[in-house]
């Protein structure tokens, strides 16, 4: 019995290691996607960001 439930707690815990690299990378690219490149805040819609960066990308 000891060594299941050890063994269920090694397998959470490489599941949770790999789950946190694939929610960093998701994050990180979503965030690329659509953020402003002076302030790095998520742009919404087409207009300006509130800090005064230009419409256009890059």
């Amino acid at each position: 019995m000891i060594k299941a439930s050890l063994f269920l707690l090694v397998a959470l815990g490489i599941l949770g290691v790999l789950g946190g690299f694939r929610l960093r990378k998701r994050k990180t690219r979503r965030l690329a996607a659509g953020s402003c490149p002076r302030c790095g805040r998520p742009r919404i819609g087409k207009g300006p960001c509130g800090c005064g960066a230009p419409i256009g990308k890059g």
